[in-house]
């Protein structure tokens, strides 16, 4: 019998290397086991702490959400599914004082008023006992990690269902901009954004907090990376995910970003320095999101310069399920990506599944002959607290559930749905035009210097036809005569806009008005309504063109009469027309003026031909019906 040569690990081309991560509990070896606080979070600063937030059906929206995180992510579930064993493991017992498991959290009831508080602190106790017990730096505290940051991210998509638009071709370039702003960021921008004047001094300026984040790990430097990190994310990658179009809505672009960080926490120790970089830089991005993003976005949305829109499956079951959507929605959107469940097959199953209330909605829109509106629903009957004791005062579970759902139907929901008035800030967008605007329309004063004198006036034609009617006929019933007076040297061009109301009869008027220079040298041009009105002199100068010379001679005769005599009796303007040099000096010119019913535009434009300088009245005239 040959005997068989065994091969020797050099001759092989080197032996496989074992994973530095091996699963398993790993207990340490100190008899004094760190104390564990239940009741501090381990990141307070979340919005999921800082917010008061409620889910419709929160027991349900919890089930469902676990089994299919269970299903998706075994290899990081399985040590957290149940309690360890008391036959393998007894001094686990005996050093964590208050046990924790999945299996532990679905059996509990959170529907009560700080039911989603207590059971976010449940969830993060899964991680904090394992910390306590196994050694930091094992494989089975790195899943701990990662299983509260996979449901807290689903919390965090149910609780903000009602803002997690769709992204489109704006909310993407409004994205764009912040992921540019935080990647541009360095360590003084970042303490001036969050602690404003009370920030540090003497922070560096140059080097940017998110390169290392901004490429994923390199395998070959650092493999065991990939043994503990099971989604890893970058940067890089987050923004080429927003350009292609990979987020469908806000919240997915919003954990890619949490993911980056959080990977960093997972993998590092808690004194490294890029641990306290992913620190900063995560309380930055969240600054960003709460304080900049959603207040620009939804003041853009009520300016009306930007559409946001909901996922029509998702919304339209939070509307009519009252909660179960959220909970359908966030599960089929954690199983369509790993292609386990298809959202379209289920629908149906869901619908059916669910408590529709259709005494809450009005109009059309019943679900039947066509899709639920939001403007179709008038109160979410299940969105409230639910201010009852909590589960442990209550003897049995079917005892509690009879009595929540007997307050449920008692609550008045006109008390406790709080409905969101959306409210315009006047202020901040004057604020924001006065930024774009040019300096035409700035504050400061500046002066006419070509325009001396605007004179608006009524009709002399219809003044006189009132005054002196003719023989046999009525004398007017309307004796309102208007006179209006703007003198350029009293008013400043960059507040150049005047209104003024006129009675149903006040349709003719006429407008004078006195340049500082003479014709030759500037052009006028004045608009009704963008429509140019001719002056008296240039029908004059038409009508001189014309072959009829005699008849032309006495119009002009007549005309250059009336201009005289509006000019010398025109009201209070004794300043213009006060002596010879005066006249001399100051060109006039006369527009008769017919406005029509409603709001009418005025606007009176004066050029210099030698400087291009130019001067403008804007009037806004309302003749009442």
């Amino acid at each position: 019998m040959v005997v068989k040569k065994r091969k020797l690990a050099t001759e092989a081309g080197g032996s496989d290397e074992r994973p530095k991560y091996l699963p398993g509990k790993h207990p340490k070896n100190q008899e004094k086991t760190p104390h564990v606080d239940y009741n501090a979070p381990l990141n307070p600063k979340s919005e999921l702490f800082l917010d008061d937030w409620h889910i419709p059906k929160f027991n349900r929206f919890i089930s469902f959400t676990l089994d299919v995180l269970i299903d998706k992510y075994k290899d990081i579930f399985k040590d957290f599914i149940k309690l360890p064993s008391r036959k393998f493991h007894p001094q686990y017992y005996y050093k964590i004082q208050q046990p924790m498991s999945i299996n532990e959290i679905k059996s509990r009831d959170y529907e009560y008023e700080d039911g989603p508080s207590n059971f976010l602190l449940d969830v993060e106790l899964l991680t904090k006992n394992c910390q306590a017990y196994n050694e930091y730096d094992s494989l089975i505290v790195k899943n701990s990690m990662q299983v509260v940051m996979l449901i807290e991210f689903e919390v965090l998509k149910a609780k903000n269902l009602k803002r997690n638009y769709l992204i489109n071709s704006e909310v993407k370039a409004k994205l764009l901009h912040y992921l540019n702003k935080l990647v541009d960021a360095t360590e003084k921008k970042i303490n001036q954004a969050l602690l404003g004047a009370s920030s540090p001094k003497n922070l560096d300026d140059k080097v940017k907090l998110s390169e290392p984040f901004m490429e994923l790990v390199d395998k070959d430097e650092l493999p065991e990376y990939y043994e503990i990190v099971h989604s890893p994310m970058a940067l890089s990658i987050v923004k080429q995910n927003l350009e292609i179009g990979q987020y469908s809505k806000i919240y997915d672009f919003i954990i890619d970003m949490l993911l980056v960080f959080q990977n960093a926490h997972i993998f590092n120790d808690p004194s490294a320095l890029i641990y306290k970089d992913a620190t900063t830089l995560t309380n930055y991005f969240n600054y960003l999101i709460q304080k900049e993003f959603f207040p620009e976005l939804q003041d853009l949305n009520e300016r009306g310069e930007i559409n946001l829109e909901f996922d029509k499956f998702e919304f339209e079951n939070y509307l009519a399920i009252g909660g179960g959507g959220p909970a359908a929605a966030s599960a089929l959107a954690i199983s369509a990506l790993d292609n386990d469940i298809e959202p379209e097959s289920n629908r149906e199953d869901l619908i059916d599944q669910a408590d529709y209330d259709f005494n809450h909605f009005e109009g059309l829109g019943n679900g039947y002959n066509r899709s639920l509106l939001t403007e179709d629903y008038l109160l979410n009957p299940n969105n409230f607290k639910k201010l009852i004791a909590k589960p442990e005062t209550v003897q049995s579970e079917v005892k509690n559930e009879r009595s929540t759902t007997s307050d449920i139907e008692k609550t008045n929901s006109l008390e406790s749905e709080h409905l969101k008035i959306p409210k315009y800030n006047v202020i901040k967008s004057m604020q924001k035009e006065m930024q774009s605007l040019s300096e035409q329309h700035t504050m400061e004063y500046k002066p006419y210097k070509l325009i001396q004198q605007i004179y608006i006036f009524s009709s002399k034609n219809l003044y006189s036809q009132a005054t002196k009617p003719l023989l046999g006929s009525r004398p007017s019933c309307n004796q309102n005569w208007v006179e209006y007076i703007f003198n350029g040297n009293e008013l400043s061009q960059n507040e150049n806009a005047f209104s003024f109301m006129l009675q149903p009869m006040q349709t003719f008027l006429t407008l004078q008005s006195h340049l500082t220079s003479s014709l030759k040298d500037t052009e006028t041009l004045l608009t009704i309504n963008k429509e140019p009105v001719k002056s008296r002199t240039s029908n004059v100068n038409s009508n001189l063109s014309q072959p009829q010379q005699q008849e032309n001679d006495v119009i002009g005769n007549d005309t250059k009469q009336d201009i005289e005599n509006l000019t010398i009796g025109g009201g209070n303007n004794n300043d213009i027309v006060g002596n010879d040099n005066d006249k001399r000096n100051n060109i006039t010119e006369i527009f008769d003026i017919r406005l029509s019913e409603g709001l009418n535009h005025l606007m009176f434009r004066c050029e210099d031909k030698i400087s291009h300088e130019t001067e403008f009245m804007n009037f806004w005239i309302n003749v009442l019906p």
